[in-house]
C-alpha cells in the first residue's frame, strides 16, 4: 500500500506533519521537530528509534519521518545511510531525500538519485513515477549546476505527461531553471504560457533578468508587478534594489525603499533587505542614505558591519572605513575574512604601514591567515605601503607571512602569484627564482596566474629573455599569458618585439585585455607610430574598450606625445571628467601653444576637484604669460592656493614666470621671497624676470646669491647675466664668462650665449673688438641668432654701416626674409640707393592686444578702429600738442617694422590698444597690451610723453621686451 503513495495522494492519507508544502516538508503539527539544527541535533541521535528490542520492524513511517528530521538537520550523510538501510522505499522517501540534496547540495546527488529512481523496479507496475513536486526539485537541481541539457529532457518528460500535469510549482521551477541556465528567451516563453502567473512566477522572471545583467528589462517587470495587485515579498525587493544599485539608479531606488517601507518592510524590519539596501546607497555614493539605513536597525549582524565598512571603502572614505571597523571590533569584538579584506584595501590606500601590522597580529591570533584571500589582502597591503616605506625594512617580511608555505599550510596558486609579485616590485630576482622552484614543487607551475607572474617578474627584474623562456613552454597561451609578456617587453624598452607579439597574438585569435592594449599603445608611444597607434584606436573602437579610462588616457597620451592633441582632447568625452588625465592634456596643449585650450581645461579640472602635479601647475602658469592673460593667471592662482598645490617649488617657479611674463616684477619677486624652498630653476626665472624688465643689477646680485647657496647654474642662468651684463655695459665681465662659463659651470658656450656678447660690444661701440670676437670665437656664422642680435644692438646704437652689415648677412642665409627686406630697403634709402630699395620685400600686417574684462580685444594695422576708439586718439593727441609734445622722428632702424603714419605717433596697433585701454579699464589700472612686431621709435617716443599725464602705468610687451612707460621714463631705457 504505502509503494503505491505519491506526492499528490498523501495530501488526504498521510499525517499532516508528512505534508509537502512550499518548496521543502514541513512538520506542522510538530513545530518543534522543524527547528532541529546541528546544535541540538544530538539528542535526536541518541534518541534514535531503530533499537531491535524496542520494535523489531518499525513501520515506513516513522522512516520516512526520521528521514525528514535529519534533512532539516542537515546530516544529509545521515540521512542517506538511512535511506540506504530503508527496507522499501515509497515516492516519499525519494522525494524527502532528493529536497534534501536540492537544499544543502551537492545538486549532483539529486540528479544521480533521480536517474536512480527512474530506473527501481522491474516491470510497470512496481516502477516509481515522479509527481510534479519531485520534477520541480530536479530542476531546481539543474538550475543550480546549469545543467541544461538535463533540465530540457526533464522539461520534455513534463511535456509527454500533458498539461494537466504542469502545475504552477513546475512552471516556476522551469522558469528558475532555464533563467539560471542563461536562457532566457525560453524563460519568458514559460512565463507567457502560464494563465495566472502569481508572485513566485513574477519573482523567477525579475530575478532571471537580473541575475543574468538585464536589470533594466527586471525593472520593468516589477513596474508590470506592481499595478496588477502582486503581493510583494522581501525577495522581489532584494531583486528590485539590487537591479538598481547595478545600474546606480539612485533616485528610481529611493522610490523603492519608499514603497517598501509603506509596505511594512522599512526601519530594521527585515535586516536581509536592509543589508541590501546598505549596499544599493553605497553602489550609488550617497553615504548619507548609507549611514541612515545602518542607524535605524534595530539589530546589526556581520554582514551590516561588512556592508557599512565596504562602502566606504568603495566610496574612497579610508579613515571612516577605519574608524567604524574599531567601533565593530569593540563592540563585536570579532570580524570575518569580508571584513578584513575590505579594511586592509582601506590601509593600503593610506599607506598605513603601522595599523596594517595590527591586523596582521589579528589574521595571525584568529586563525585566518589560512584564508588564501585575507593573505593576498595583506600581502597586497604591504606592497602598496612599500612605496612609501624604506624597501630594506620590509624586504623580509613576505618571508615572515608566508613561513608555512612550504608546509603545505596555504599553497593556493594566487599566493605563488601575489608573491611573486612582490619581487616584481623589489625587483628581487634572487628571491623570485626561489618562489619559481616552489611552483614547481607545489605543482602549480601551469597555472596561467602563476606564469603571468613569472613572467612579469622576470620581466621587472631585467630579465626579457627568461620571460620568453617562460612563455614558450606554455602550450595554449590564453590572454593573461600574452598581456604578460607583451606588458614585460615594453616594460624592458623592447617595443618592436610587443608590436611583434601582439600581431602574432591578433593571429591566433586571443582578444586582448585592458592591459594588453595598454602596453602596445605605449609601445607606439615609444617608436613615434601615429599610424600603428591609430590603427590600434580602431581596434579597441571595435573591442568596445573605448570606454576604458586607463585605455583612453593611453590614448590621450599617444595623440598627445604624437602631436594630435586635437585628438587627444576629443577623446575626453569618453570618460568622465573625474578620470581624465588632465595632466597629458595640459602638456599636449601647451606644447602646441593652445593657452585657450588650458584655460578651458582649468575650468573643467575645477568643476571635478581634480588633482594635479606640479609640473601641471607650473605649464598652467606659463600659458598665462602674456600682460593680456593676467587676470586669467591669477584666478588659477587663487585656485592653486585653495587647493594647496603652490607648496612644491615646480609649482612657484611657473607663477614667477607668469607674473614675470604678465609684465609684473613685483609680484614675479613677491612670489619668489615667498618661497619657503628655492629650487635652482626659481633662481634662473626670477634672474630671467630681472633682466627681461630692466633690473640687470639686481639679476647680477641674485646671481652672486644663488653662486653662494651652491645653486645649480644651467645655460638658461649664463643667459641671463651675459644679457645682464651687455645691458650694463660690462663687456669684459661678460666675455670673461664666456670664456670660463664650459670650465666653472659645466656649460658648453651655444649660440645664444655668443649673442649675448656680441650685444655687449655693440653697445659699448667696440667695433673693431666685435669683428675680432666674430672671426675667432663664433663657431657657426651661418646661425640667424648671430646677425639678428647684430642688427637689434645696431638699432640701439643707431649705426646704419653696421645695420647694412648684419641684414646682408641674414640676406645671404635666407634671401626670403621679409622683414630683412623691408629693413635693408629702408637702409638703402639711406645710403641713396632707391632702385635697389624699391626690390625689397614688404611685410604683412601686425596686430595689438589687450585683455579687458577677461575678453581679449585685438587692434589689426589695416582694419580702422571703432569711432570711440578714434575720437579717444584724438583727445591725447590734442592734449600732447597743448602740454608741447614734439614728435622726434629719429628712428628709422626702429620704425622699420610699422607702416607710415603722419600725426602724432598714435596710428599703430598699439597706440589704438591703448587708447581703448583708457576708455575701458577703470582710473588709475595699468593698461597692458602685447605687440606682435618690434615696437616703433615714434610710439616709444609718444608713450613715455602719456605716461607724465594719464595717471597710470603703461606697459606694452612687443617681440623684442618689455616696456614699463612710468613718469616719462621706460624700463629699457631706450635700448630695444
Amino acid at each position: 500500500m504505502h509503494s503505491l503513495l505519491t506526492c499528490s495522494s498523501i495530501i488526504s492519507s498521510s499525517p499532516p506533519f508528512l505534508l509537502l508544502q512550499s518548496h521543502t516538508p514541513k512538520l506542522t503539527h510538530f513545530p518543534q521537530l522543524n527547528h532541529i539544527t546541528p546544535h541540538n541535533s544530538q539528542h535526536l541521535k541518541l534518541t534514535h528509534f531503530l533499537k531491535p528490542h524496542a520494535n523489531p520492524k518499525p513501520p515506513l513511517f516513522y522512516f520516512n519521518l526520521h528521514l525528514q528530521l535529519y534533512i532539516n538537520a542537515g546530516f544529509m550523510q545521515e540521512a542517506r545511510d538511512l535511506f540506504d538501510s530503508m527496507p522499501e522505499r515509497t515516492l516519499i522517501s525519494w522525494t524527502i531525500l532528493m529536497s534534501g540534496y536540492a537544499k544543502h547540495g551537492p545538486s549532483t546527488e539529486a540528479l544521480a538519485l533521480f536517474k536512480e529512481m527512474l530506473s527501481t523496479g522491474d516491470n510497470h507496475k512496481t516502477r516509481l513515477r515522479p509527481d510534479s513536486y519531485v520534477y520541480a526539485v530536479v530542476l531546481r537541481s539543474c538550475g543550480e549546476m546549469r545543467e541544461l541539457g538535463f533540465g530540457k529532457g526533464v522539461h520534455g518528460q513534463v511535456l509527454k505527461k500533458g498539461e494537466a500535469f504542469l502545475d504552477g510549482f513546475l512552471e516556476n521551477s522551469l522558469v528558475n531553471m532555464y533563467s539560471s541556465c542563461g536562457q532566457l528567451e525560453d524563460a519568458v516563453l514559460i512565463f507567457d504560457g502560464i494563465e495566472k502567473p502569481g508572485l513566485v512566477a513574477w519573482s523567477s522572471m525579475l530575478s532571471a533578468y537580473v541575475k543574468n545583467g538585464f536589470e533594466k528589462e527586471g525593472l520593468s517587470v516589477f513596474l508590470d508587478m506592481v499595478p496588477k495587485g502582486i503581493k510583494l515579498d522581501a525577495f522581489v525587493f532584494s531583486m528590485v534594489i539590487k537591479a538598481c544599485s547595478n545600474l546606480e539608479e539612485l533616485n528610481l531606488g529611493i522610490q523603492v525603499h519608499g514603497l517598501m517601507v509603506k509596505k511594512g518592510f522599512g526601519k530594521g524590519s527585515c535586516l536581509f533587505l536592509d543589508n541590501s539596501l546598505m549596499d544599493f546607497y553605497a553602489k550609488c555614493k550617497d553615504l548619507k542614505g548609507l549611514r541612515k539605513v545602518f542607524d535605524q536597525l534595530h539589530e546589526k549582524d556581520l554582514v551590516s558591519w561588512n556592508t557599512l565598512i565596504m562602502g566606504y571603502v568603495h566610496n574612497f572614505y579610508y579613515f571612516e572605513a577605519l574608524r567604524n571597523f574599531r567601533v565593530l571590533m569593540h563592540d563585536i569584538c570579532y570580524c570575518d575574512d569580508f571584513t578584513i579584506t575590505s579594511i586592509l584595501k582601506a590601509i593600503s590606500s593610506l599607506h598605513d604601514m603601522g595599523y596594517g601590522r595590527q591586523v596582521h597580529g589579528y589574521i595571525v591570533r584568529t586563525g585566518l591567515a589560512s584564508n588564501s584571500y585575507v593573505m593576498c589582502s595583506l600581502l597586497d597591503m604591504y606592497i602598496e605601503c612599500i612605496e612609501h616605506e624604506s624597501w630594506e625594512q620590509w624586504e623580509k617580511v613576505p618571508l615572515k607571512v608566508y613561513a608555512g608555505l612550504e608546509r603545505g599550510e596555504a599553497n593556493e596558486c594566487i599566493i605563488i602569484a601575489s608573491m611573486l609579485k612582490w619581487c616584481s616590485l623589489l625587483s628581487n630576482l634572487d628571491a623570485g627564482k626561489v618562489f619559481h622552484s616552489l611552483a614547481n614543487k607545489l605543482a602549480v607551475d601551469s597555472d596561467p596566474y602563476v606564469i603571468s607572474a613569472l613572467i612579469d617578474m622576470y620581466s621587472k627584474c631585467g630579465v626579457p629573455e627568461a620571460a620568453l623562456r617562460v612563455f614558450k613552454r606554455v602550450e595554449n597561451p590564453g590572454t593573461v599569458t600574452w598581456s604578460a609578456l607583451i606588458s614585460g617587453l615594453s616594460w624592458n624598452g623592447w617595443f618592436v618585439e610587443a608590436l611583434t607579439c601582439f600581431n602574432k597574438m591578433q593571429l591566433n585569435g586571443i582578444e586582448a585585455n585592458e592591459f594588453t592594449l595598454t602596453s602596445v599603445i605605449l609601445a607606439c608611444v615609444a617608436l613615434g607610430d601615429l599610424r600603428k597607434g591609430r590603427e590600434l584606436h580602431c581596434k579597441i573602437l571595435k573591442t568596445c574598450y573605448e570606454s576604458n579610462v586607463s585605455i583612453v588616457n593611453m590614448l590621450i597620451n599617444l595623440y598627445s606625445e604624437l602631436s594630435d592633441h586635437q585628438q587627444a582632447l576629443k577623446l575626453c568625452s569618453l570618460v568622465p571628467d573625474a578620470e581624465i588625465s588632465w595632466n597629458l592634456l595640459i602638456q599636449a596643449s601647451l606644447k602646441e601653444n593652445d593657452y585657450e585650450m588650458i584655460h578651458k581645461l582649468l575650468g573643467r579640472i575645477q568643476s571635478c576637484f581634480r588633482y594635479l602635479e606640479p609640473i601641471s601647475v607650473c605649464d598652467i602658469f606659463r600659458s598665462c604669460s602674456s600682460p593680456v592673460l593676467l587676470n586669467m593667471g591669477m584666478q588659477a592662482q587663487a585656485y592653486m592656493t585653495k587647493r594647496g598645490l603652490l607648496s612644491h617649488p615646480t609649482s612657484g617657479n611657473g607663477l614667477i614666470q607668469m607674473y614675470s611674463g604678465c609684465g609684473k616684477i613685483a609680484e614675479a619677486d613677491l612670489v619668489f621671497e615667498s618661497m619657503p624652498e628655492k629650487s635652482s630653476p626659481c633662481w634662473t626665472s626670477i634672474i630671467s624676470a630681472k633682466v627681461e624688465h630692466g633690473h640687470p643689477s639686481e639679476a647680477l646680485a641674485l646671481f652672486n646669491k644663488m653662486r653662494r647657496r651652491n645653486k645649480l647654474v644651467d645655460s638658461s642662468t649664463l643667459k641671463s647675466i651675459l644679457k645682464a651684463c651687455s645691458q650694463m655695459g660690462r663687456v669684459d665681465e661678460a666675455r670673461s664668462l664666456l670664456m670660463s662659463m664650459e670650465v666653472v659651470y659645466g656649460v658648453k658656450p651655444s649660440e645664444e650665449h655668443y649673442s649675448c656678447v656680441i650685444e655687449a660690444f655693440t653697445r659699448a661701440g667696440m667695433l673693431e673688438e666685435l669683428e675680432n670676437f666674430i672671426n675667432e670665437v663664433v663657431v657657426d656664422k651661418n646661425d640667424t641668432k648671430i646677425w639678428n642680435t647684430l642688427l637689434s644692438s645696431a638699432r640701439v646704437i643707431g649705426n646704419m654701416d653696421i645695420a647694412k652689415f648684419a641684414l646682408e648677412k641674414l640676406l645671404e642665409i635666407d634671401p626670403n626674409d621679409c622683414f630683412a627686406n623691408l629693413m635693408l630697403g629702408k637702409v638703402l634709402v639711406m645710403f641713396g640707393k632707391w632702385k635697389d630699395a624699391s626690390k625689397m620685400k614688404t611685410l604683412g600686417p601686425n596686430s595689438s592686444c589687450i585683455e579687458v574684462q577677461n575678453k581679449i580685444f585685438e587692434f589689426v594695422s589695416d582694419q580702422k578702429p571703432s569711432e570711440e576708439v578714434l575720437h579717444k586718439l584724438g583727445e591725447i593727441e590734442r592734449e600732447m600738442e597743448e602740454l608741447g609734445y614734439v614728435e622726434d622722428r629719429n628712428h628709422l632702424l626702429h620704425d622699420a617694422e610699422e607702416g607710415e603714419y603722419d600725426g602724432a605717433g598714435l596710428g599703430h596697433t598699439e597706440m589704438k590698444a591703448i587708447a581703448f585701454g583708457l576708455l575701458s579699464l577703470p582710473h588709475r589700472t595699468p593698461v597692458r597690451v602685447i605687440k606682435s612686431v618690434r615696437m616703433c621709435g615714434t610710439c616709444h617716443h609718444a608713450c613715455k610723453f602719456m605716461s607724465t599725464f594719464v595717471d597710470r602705468e603703461l606697459v606694452v610687451k612687443d617681440n623684442c621686451t618689455f616696456h614699463h612707460f612710468r613718469d616719462g621714463k621706460c624700463s629699457c631705457r631706450d635700448s630695444w
